[in-house]
């Protein structure tokens, strides 16, 4: 008999228990369901993460992301609040956030990431060895090109010291150099600088500063430059066209502003409706 009561007393427990779920249905308790399930969203933070990386002025910072529930947390330190406000309008625009803490700090003196120095020192060095092989009079000239921390500095040789000077001013002309050391040997230093061509067409600045602008949009590789448009006129730009999201019109308008020569710029881009469904 004494060894029937706990038998009994089971089966009283599990009846109880069947009558309590049957009546009220089964539910996890909260702390059973928060050990086996994640609000995280790494796929999300990887997208803004893209997205801050494809801004210049941002790229250079070590931003950190991380996404729950959609809510997209920003922390780091940046040296500016235009810096930490841009990098709040590009997550935010970012699919799959539909709230933003920006979290970052402002301290004037926060510097960019080693690693991110380096790969913006690659990418003055890129543009200004395109930029000579473009030239006319520099193209397939002996001219080596070294970039560190935004400083260049031009060694090799080159015929006179017209394209020693040019060389230079090219150099110079590209964005984001802080300073250029000119080592060019000229090889004959009495040669006269050539005169100017008679009758030669005035250079359109127009033409050129909205060159310049296409060609700092197509070297973020970014966006479509296919479907954009750009116009300058006495410094001001106009942006026309269309991008894929309003994450890209805004990146186009910041980078638009930094390039030289560019005062004002419009943004009349639009977002493709097939974008905006995303």
């Amino acid at each position: 008999m004494r060894k029937l009561i706990p038998v009994v007393i089971v089966l009283i427990i599990v009846g109880a228990a069947g009558y309590y779920i049957y009546t009220h249905g089964w539910k996890k308790p909260e702390s059973f369901r928060a050990l086996f399930s994640s609000s995280g969203d790494p796929d999300t933070s990887r997208k803004v993460k893209t997205a801050l990386g494809l801004s210049k002025r941002l790229a250079r910072f070590d931003i950190n992301v991380t996404t729950s529930d959609g809510v997209a947390t920003l922390t780091g330190q940046v040296p500016s609040e235009d810096i930490k406000s841009l990098a709040g309008e590009i997550a935010r625009d970012t699919a799959g956030v539909k709230d933003l803490k920006n979290e970052i700090s402002v301290d004037p003196a926060a510097q960019p990431s080693t690693e991110s120095v380096h790969v913006e020192d690659l990418e003055i060095r890129v543009a200004i060895l395109e930029a000579l092989a473009r030239s006319r009079e520099l193209g397939g000239k002996n001219i080596d090109v070294k970039v560190e921390n935004r400083s260049v500095t031009l060694s090799g040789s080159v015929e006179t010291p017209t394209q020693r000077n040019g060389a230079e001013q090219i150099a110079r002309a590209v964005d984001g150099v802080a300073g250029v050391t000119n080592n060019l040997v000229v090889t004959n230093p009495q040669a006269a600088s050539e005169p100017p061509a008679a009758n030669a067409p005035p250079a359109d600045s127009n033409a050129e500063l909205a060159k310049r602008v296409e060609f700092e949009l197509y070297r973020t590789n970014a966006f479509n430059t296919s479907t954009m448009q750009v116009r300058a006129e006495d410094g001001a730009v106009t942006l026309a066209g269309t991008v894929r999201s309003r994450a890209e019109q805004l990146l186009a308008e910041r980078v638009v502003q930094s390039v030289s020569g560019v005062k004002k710029v419009t943004n009349e881009l639009k977002v493709t409706a097939a974008a905006g469904k995303q």
